[in-house]
């Protein structure tokens, strides 16, 4: 029997590099973003898990099919968690947490400057046809953390919470991951390559804009992801 996992945070908080660590084990098959639309428009259920149905992408599913189509029957078969990547899952999270009691929730969480950077970024790339400005982004963040930390002590039970930054710094990290969902851990020297990537991301330049940084400052949601750190914290602790 497989178990469901969703995987969330917010746009550009490293949901899909996430979901490459996960579907580096054995143990998870993770889309990326496989029912966008049957989630944006809360119409997936437990159906949409079962082995035909995550197999065969269909166009109404997803606009991300060269991607969703990357996962084999073999992978499936093998994997202990199935699921999907949505990174603004708290839009529904009313709804994916009724019909998905059971469940798992993997949340990321980066911090907000670097996320309203990197919707800029995007924004003013002219080959990309990202449309959402840094104050799109610090918004978006916002909301999502209040979301999730409006949660329920009980529904929060159900969420393994993720820091981007001190993830993807240690293979020890993605190890206590996959310990904390009763899997083996990896060598080490197979999730290195996650880490150099986001050194090599880390280094890389971004112009410094002091009206973002001043503002992200002033308004981000600091109380919520101080206590979402905690709660990280404790969680670790724990493991």
């Amino acid at each position: 029997m497989k178990h469901i996992v969703f995987v969330s945070g917010v746009a550009r908080s490293g949901t899909t590099a996430l979901v490459r660590v996960l579907n580096k084990h054995p143990g998870f098959v993770v889309g990326m973003e496989r029912y966008f639309y049957p989630i944006r428009r809360s119409q997936i259920t437990h159906a949409y898990f079962d082995r035909e149905r995550f197999l065969d992408v269909q166009p109404e599913d997803t606009y991300n099919t060269s991607l969703s189509t990357a996962h084999k029957g073999e992978a499936y078969d093998r994997a202990t968690f199935v699921g999907d990547k949505y990174p603004m899952l708290f839009e529904r999270f009313d709804y994916i947490l009724e019909t998905f009691p059971e469940a798992r929730q993997i949340y990321i969480a980066r911090n907000p400057l670097s996320v309203a950077e990197s919707y800029e970024a995007r924004r003013t790339d002219t080959e990309d046809g990202w449309k959402r400005s840094w104050e799109d982004g610090l918004a978006e963040w916002n909301a999502s953390l209040k979301a999730v930390m409006s949660l329920s002590e009980e529904t929060l039970q159900r969420f393994y919470f993720i820091q981007y930054e001190e993830f993807f710094g240690s293979p020890l990290a993605m190890n206590r991951l996959y310990e904390a969902f009763g899997l083996h851990s990896l060598r080490e020297q197979a999730l290195q390559p996650f880490c150099d990537k986001f050194e090599t991301l880390n280094s890389s330049h971004i112009p410094r804009r002091d009206d973002i940084r001043q503002h992200v400052a002033r308004y981000a949601d600091w109380s919520s992801y101080h206590a979402l750190l905690d709660r990280i914290d404790a969680q670790n602790g724990a493991a």
